[in-house]
């Protein structure tokens, strides 16, 4: 499979909750924010219920683990609870709750030294019979997806994952758009690297 056709693959696997209009979910987070401010106990279940996946997925690309990442996503929701009054735009949940995961993430990476470079267990599942010919695939664009620098990793997982603009990947990340874009950009090339080399181990 040609690297392009990986990261394409990457995108479509995964994608999900940005194929609603952002307006239609900026509406739809707003009120749920009001019920939930309320005191409507069944609101926050439902927000639960709505981004466990999306932000699961992020957290696990960037730590590289699905057990700490659930530690990760299960705290993420603590602190989102907790602090759900201070959040000025109710519209801006999604990207609220994704800037709490990406900081809960960080810390670990900055705890753990390894910032700029993870590798990814990933790889320990490709000789697993049962898997077919396209969760082998996914594998091996997750293992050349982990060997990323962070820094570049995050943005592209929220441009390709959760389907964030630049102009938003920016205010989450609160750095320039440029950076983003240079960031993306980087990232695109380091991953069609990371995959390449996937391939000459293969036929090594």
């Amino acid at each position: 499979m040609m690297k392009a056709d990986a990261m394409t693959l990457w995108g479509q696997a995964i994608v999900s909750e940005a194929s609603a209009s952002s307006t239609e979910r900026n509406e739809a987070d707003a009120l749920l924010v009001a019920r939930i401010r309320a005191g409507d106990e069944q609101a926050f279940e439902s927000l639960m219920t709505r981004y466990q996946a999306p932000l699961f997925r992020y957290l696990r690309g960037l730590v590289s683990d699905p057990e700490q990442a659930r530690d990760l996503l299960q705290e993420t929701f603590l602190r989102a609870y907790r602090s759900i009054g201070t959040l000025d735009d109710p519209s801006l949940l999604r990207s609220w709750l994704y800037r709490i995961a990406h900081n809960q993430a960080y810390s670990v990476l900055r705890r753990r030294r390894l910032i700029s470079w993870l590798p990814l267990a990933f790889g320990q599942h490709l000789s697993t019979p049962a898997l077919d010919r396209g969760a082998v695939e996914l594998a091996r664009v997750e293992e050349a997806l982990g060997r990323i620098p962070v820094q570049q990793r995050a943005p592209l997982l929220l441009h390709l994952v959760a389907g964030f603009s630049y102009a938003e990947i920016s205010a989450l990340l609160q750095v320039s758009e440029g950076t983003v874009r240079m960031r993306i950009s980087r990232g695109r090339a380091a991953f069609r690297a990371a995959y390449g080399s996937e391939e000459d181990e293969d036929a090594s």
